[in-house]
């Protein structure tokens, strides 16, 4: 009989994790592509280059030749070595599910990241100045 509540209470605590899962509002797309450039930003001010590796597209990568994840975070190490933080802000944010731009500033310069989804996340595609 305890083996038969053990698993009662494992199915039960399985079926309410999935149900609150499924129930988790979902982001906006303006939302999702702001937290994916604060975090593109962020990643690169704390030197947390794979972490900046992995917000990149796989048309970025082949945009730019960019053979591997290594050869990504040995070139930002290599680019921000000397450099000091980066102070961005978010001025706008256009986006559907799939695609996103946002217009910042970083360093004082306008410009844009454009994202693109990938495996149903977002990813930066593009990075432009004005």
């Amino acid at each position: 009989m305890t083996r038969l509540h053990t698993v009662l209470a494992v199915l039960a605590v399985t079926l309410s994790v999935a149900t609150a899962a499924f129930a988790a509002p979902r982001l906006s797309a303006e939302e999702e592509a702001r937290r994916v450039t604060v975090a593109f930003f962020r990643s690169i001010n704390e030197r947390r280059y794979v972490q900046t590796c992995r917000l990149l597209s796989r048309a970025y990568y082949k945009k730019y030749r960019i053979p591997s994840r290594r050869h990504c975070v040995a070139g930002l190490r290599i680019s921000f070595m000397w450099s000091q933080e980066i102070e961005f802000r978010i001025i706008g944010i256009e986006a559907d599910r799939n695609r996103a731009v946002v217009h910042s500033t970083a360093d004082g310069a306008a410009g844009r990241v454009t994202l693109i989804r990938e495996r149903g996340a977002l990813k930066v595609l593009e990075l432009e100045s004005a």
